[in-house]
């Protein structure tokens, strides 16, 4: 089995949110508040290349085990699995495995998407705050090379990215979509996806799972890492999640 990358998808207190983060929280039913990309046991040349200032914070230096998110200040960098400033020890975490794509490619399309330097800007959030019922964005991209993104939007065309081995996902919606395996909103399907910032991270993350894309979970880093280290998977009650659509609300 090749190496894989997980999704993240974490929960933080509420006190402990960012100002537009707790505005988003009381529209989203305080469901999850976050979703990124884990990579274990990266490889010497992974290391090498995510031990750089320029898209990495310095908490992912020379570290095996590394995440990729959008950061406070609106772009998306690697950081340490550890760094207590962001996955602090209230922080609630789960890692779905990526399945069909491996790591390496993943950790590839997280640096082009760190060098492209895509901003989070907070007006993304408004389609997902009202349900994600606009088929369009509601800010314009400061990148030619990426379409708007948030955490959500993108993870997903990373992932796309990767799983495709082409650039089409970064700025393309539908592109992202049809290569996930989710359907699209269209005359014949009204109800499909539409813009990728109209998905909540639960929203998002079960689509992937009714496609297929995503395996099931582990909770905490140290499950995800032990078992690209080859070790058992932990499946008693306690260490699953469920499927997010059966968690009570």
């Amino acid at each position: 089995m090749s190496r894989r990358a997980f999704v993240v998808i974490a929960k933080w207190p509420f006190n402990q949110l960012t100002r537009i983060g707790k505005v988003t929280d009381c529209f989203t039913g305080g469901t999850e508040n976050h979703i990124g990309i884990l990579i274990p046991c990266s490889s010497s040349e992974e290391i090498q290349l995510h031990t750089d200032g320029a898209i990495s914070n310095t908490s992912a230096f020379n570290q095996e085990h590394v995440t990729f998110d959008y950061m406070i200040d609106g772009y998306p960098r690697f950081q340490s699995t550890t760094d207590p400033n962001y996955w602090t020890k209230e922080a609630r975490v789960w890692c779905y495995p990526i399945l069909g794509v491996d790591a390496a490619d993943v950790h590839a399309a997280c640096v082009e998407a760190a060098k492209i330097r895509p901003y989070n800007h907070g007006c993304y959030r408004i389609n997902g705050m009202c349900g994600g019922c606009w088929p369009c964005h509601t800010w314009p991209s400061n990148t030619p090379e990426m379409a708007q993104s948030t955490c959500v939007a993108m993870t997903m065309r990373i992932i796309a990215r990767a799983k495709a081995k082409s650039k089409q996902p970064f700025v393309s919606d539908r592109a992202t979509l049809t290569v996930l395996g989710i359907p699209s909103c269209g005359p014949s399907n009204p109800c499909g996806g539409g813009a990728l910032t109209g998905f909540r991270p639960r929203g998002a993350l079960e689509a992937m799972q009714r496609s297929g894309i995503l395996g099931r979970p582990l909770e905490g880093f140290e499950f995800a890492i032990s078992e690209c280290r080859g070790g058992p998977r932990n499946n008693a009650l306690g260490f699953r999640l469920p499927d997010l659509s059966r968690i009570e609300r």
